[in-house]
């Protein structure tokens, strides 16, 4: 058995996170206030409770997934059972200053997203900067547990949280109108939408694996008066690019807005 993990916040983040470390070998402690929420859990082997400060004492590392303000209360509050442990916050928007000012913890913030449930998220992540470096081994093997992980920089956290810590809910949109346009030509509903992952799927593969810009690839599958150039003339006609990067720009500006109310009203 790898090490303790307590999951302060077993919604649908933390339940995720808390599902693929339990997959890893980990010992896990799911918290919710309303515990019968999260009842399925103990029968993935996850110990689950309504009680946080038992579970930090019981654990030797600890995953807050709270809203910013909750997790900042909770900080506060635990801050001494969390003393000289490890501390990794996905609390979307709230900076590492911030956990400083009320934490005794080694502080790690980072951002995933609901595909970490299966391993396929991609987690971003950055660490205080007094972090000791022997145990920066310990964090990224836990963090692999969800998928791909890259440390970054902490300014460039908002933006990586609209992007990829919201990206399954664009993606999930695109597969779902892939799907009903499978539906509006006259596919049975359960291959449209496997026609629709699918592709989805190997494509994103294909560009992970080849190293090829995305318009590289593209390029090969559209042929002179073809099937394909006619989609993608609707799909330029209709904006599509223009409304995607719309779409990140405003996530990306409510994070920022987030995490500059924290600062002021923290005083960091």
């Amino acid at each position: 058995m790898k090490q303790k993990v307590a999951v302060i916040g077993a919604g649908t983040i933390g339940s995720a996170v808390a599902i693929a470390l339990r997959k890893n070998g980990y010992g896990v402690i799911a918290t919710r206030r309303r515990k019968e929420k999260i009842q399925d859990l103990e029968g993935m082997g996850i110990e689950i409770c309504s009680d946080n400060r038992r579970a930090v004492q019981s654990s030797d590392i600890i995953i807050i997934s709270l809203k910013p303000m909750d997790a900042v209360s909770e900080i506060k509050r635990l801050s001494e059972d969390m003393q000289d442990k490890i501390l990794i916050s996905l609390a979307a928007a709230l900076p590492v200053g911030v956990i400083k000012k009320f934490s005794r913890s080694y502080t790690v913030r980072a951002m995933t997203n609901i595909a970490a449930r299966v391993g396929g998220g991609f987690t971003v992540y950055c660490f205080d900067d007094e972090f000791p470096e022997e145990r920066k081994a310990e964090v990224r093997e836990l963090l692999s547990s969800f998928g791909r992980i890259e440390e970054v920089e902490e300014k460039y956290m908002d933006a990586l949280t609209a992007l990829s810590g919201s990206g399954p809910a664009y993606i999930l949109t695109v597969i779902e109108s892939m799907m009903y346009a499978g539906l509006k030509v006259g596919l049975p509903r359960e291959l449209a939408l496997k026609a629709s992952y699918e592709t989805v799927l190997g494509a994103a593969k294909l560009v992970g694996e080849s190293g090829d810009h995305p318009s590289i690839l593209k390029e090969l599958v559209i042929t002179p008066a073809g099937v394909t150039i006619d989609a993608i003339y609707e799909l330029e006609d209709s904006g599509i690019r223009t409304a995607f990067m719309r779409a990140i720009e405003s996530a990306t500006k409510k994070s920022e807005t987030i995490t500059k109310n924290i600062i002021e009203k923290f005083n960091v």
